[in-house]
């Protein structure tokens, strides 16, 4: 059987849609009635069949064709084929060449199983198919097409006839069995198939980029997949936006409905959920390979780790007696190529780095020296690193990103539960607003920031608070300060993997309540983040984790991870507060019932110094509940708290 015989024995109306359009195809069917087709002179409509096996097609690479006044060229991938006129896609001329062809080398392959009706008769066939189609919803062949489902690339379509079966009405069942057996070329879905599981995942990954990895992996965790079917193409929707892909053979024939001829992100995209539905790729395996996305030069990033490098060998061999007066100067050039070489991570440690320098150098009591030290040695440990990757996702697992990625996260029920200002080491000044998410149990947050560590006018220990002077987001008809003490509900709500809001637009909040005295918080809705048992709050929140492997962040700061080590604690007794005037720091000690102790920690600062004066004022008589972020230190469980909350806010079970 010839290349040409096999490729229109394989098309049907689902393929020929794919590399054009519906109502082309429609046009063309009408066209064979009223517009000769001509090959070699003579009318393939008209054609007995005998007369077409006479043409000696199966030799020639290009099939010439005069439909009506135009010239059509039919190659192989029939999604190459042209036409002389002024279109520059598959038009209506080209798919009724393919059609009148199609319908010819059928009617030769029935002369050869002594059972040949004419062309025109097979042309008739298919019009009545294809109608019988359009007006009661599939044909069997479809029906059977639609229902594949490849556990693998490789295994045969099954349950899948012949196209020529289909097109010859008047074969006999035996010459048609004899057919199909005799057909032992790779079908066009499993050819499809086929590249799609050889497309290379790097590639992909290049072509959608981080965001849209990161939305396709949100959405297969809660099974918001594309509806995919799968007949001669792979159609694939709603891809982005309710665009339609149908991936053809060869898939750089595919199409899209945003017209782009081009292998477009949203062909990339059903490209992907394809390899995860069939198997070939899991969701752990897409979240591994997610920094390839990231576009990093590499002799770029290497020069950067070899400058980062020299610096803190030379702060290794000065000592801290003996630093330059020009270290934070260097340290803030550092940030700068830090930054300029997309490596996140690093422009942040190093602006720490300067802040601590900067408070040795002032003699702020407050400066921990070990945490300084764990600081360098921890920076050099991924500089190291960083200087040995070898290719971008190396890179990307060390060097983070500037901004967060949002992903869909549906709609979100959220209790407010406290606000925190802060100023990081970092260089950033902000307010950050805790949420609880009724249903999940999930944190979330939601920050308003600003860079401020080219503020030299500022003091070194306090930055003035935010005047909250921005919108509120969400359309929410309260201050922002007070979204702490709301209860709503988010639409179309988006955020990233650390559960940080963003304040998208498409975004909408609708208020339920204001918590008061009537409405205070509950033991039940905090649910598992709510301890009274200390052990407990060990076991689960540090012996679990290192159980299942987690591992401290190389990049980790005192701030901790919001989404893992929140926690509210309701203590059963407490020491007095201890202010240690040498190390500038307050110690508390809370106890449960059984003994078992945590540790609040604060440094000083005139940030700190409200916060600082009403612990020193608490005592068993008047404890209250502690929410905040909980962390291991020289074996100790200690707490940094955000807020207290008293009888009246906290409705709790006496037991």
């Amino acid at each position: 059987m010839s290349d040409w015989q096999l490729a229109f024995g394989e098309i049907d109306d689902d393929y020929l849609t794919g590399i054009s359009n519906k109502g082309i195809v429609k046009r063309a069917y009408k066209d064979l009635e009223t517009i000769p087709c001509m090959a070699a002179g003579q009318n393939l409509q008209e054609a007995a069949a005998k007369q077409l096996q006479d043409m000696a097609f199966a030799a020639q690479e290009v099939l010439e064709l005069t439909v009506g006044e135009e010239t059509v060229q039919i190659r192989l991938p029939l999604g190459e084929s042209t036409c002389s006129c002024p279109s520059r896609s598959i038009c209506r001329h080209v798919v009724q060449g393919i059609l009148a062809m199609k319908a010819a080398f059928a009617a030769s392959e029935a002369v050869e199983n002594k059972t040949a009706p004419t062309a025109n008769e097979t042309v008739e066939a298919e019009k009545e198919a294809a109608t019988s189609e359009t007006m009661q919803g599939s044909t069997a062949a479809t029906s059977e097409t639609v229902e594949y489902k490849p556990a693998a690339v490789n295994e045969t379509v099954e349950g899948r006839t012949g196209t020529t079966n289909e097109t010859i009405e008047g074969s006999t069942e035996a010459s048609t069995n004899e057919a199909v057996e005799n057909k032992t070329a790779v079908t066009m879905i499993e050819k499809v198939t086929q590249q799609i599981a050889d497309y290379p995942l790097v590639k992909l990954c290049k072509s959608l980029g981080t965001r849209r990895i990161q939305e396709v992996i949100g959405a297969a965790k809660t099974g918001r997949k594309p509806q995919i079917t799968y007949s001669s193409v792979v159609t694939v929707q709603p891809i982005a936006k309710s665009m339609t892909v149908k991936l053809l053979f060869p898939l750089e024939h595919a199409t899209c409905t945003c017209h782009k001829k081009e292998f477009c992100v949203h062909k990339a995209e059903a490209v992907l959920w394809c390899k995860l539905e069939s198997g070939q790729l899991g969701i752990q395996d897409l979240e591994q390979t997610e920094g390839t996305a990231a576009d990093y030069d590499m002799e770029q990033v290497h020069e950067a780790a070899s400058q980062m490098r020299t610096v803190l060998e030379e702060l290794f061999d000065t000592g801290l007696s003996r630093t330059a007066d020009d270290v934070t100067e260097r340290m803030e050039r550092l940030a700068v190529i830090s930054h300029n070489a997309k490596l996140a991570n690093f422009e942040s440690d190093w602006r720490r780095m300067q802040d601590s320098y900067q408070k040795y150098m002032k003699r702020v009591a407050t400066l921990g020296i070990p945490n300084l030290m764990r600081q360098i040695t921890r920076l050099y440990r991924n500089v190291e690193r960083l200087a040995q990757a070898q290719n971008a996702l190396e890179v990307s697992a060390l060097a983070g990103v500037f901004r967060s990625e949002y992903t869909p996260a549906l709609d979100l029920d959220l209790v407010g539960i406290a606000l925190e200002h802060f100023v990081s080491k970092s260089g950033y000044e902000g307010d950050t607003v805790y949420f609880l998410e009724e249903t999940t149990k999930r944190w979330y947050t939601y920050t308003q920031a600003r860079p401020v560590f080219y503020e030299k006018e500022q003091s070194l220990y306090y930055y003035g608070g935010q005047r909250y002077t921005q919108e509120t987001p969400w359309g929410l008809p309260v201050p922002f300060r007070e979204l702490a003490a709301c209860q709503f509900h988010l639409e179309h709500a988006k955020s990233d993997s650390r559960g940080r809001l963003s304040s998208s637009k498409e975004t909408k909040g609708r208020l339920i309540r204001e918590r008061d005295s009537k409405n205070p918080l509950t033991e039940q809705l905090l649910g598992k983040w709510y301890y009274r048992d200390f052990a407990q709050l060990f076991q689960e929140m540090f012996c679990a984790a290192r159980e299942a492997g987690a591992e401290e962040a190389d990049h980790s700061s005192e701030e901790g991870d919001a989404q893992t080590k929140l926690v509210i604690l309701r203590p059963s007794s407490c020491d007095p507060a201890v202010f240690s005037d040498t190390e500038q720091k307050l110690r508390m000690k809370l106890y449960d019932e059984a003994g078992k102790a945590v540790v609040i920690e604060i440094t000083y600062s005139k940030d700190e110094a409200e916060g600082i004066r009403y612990l020193e004022k608490i005592t068993d008589e008047n404890l209250p509940c502690f929410f905040g972020k909980i962390y291991l230190q020289d074996g100790r469980i200690k707490l940094y708290p955000i807020a207290v909350f008293g009888k009246r806010e906290l409705q709790e079970t006496d037991i």
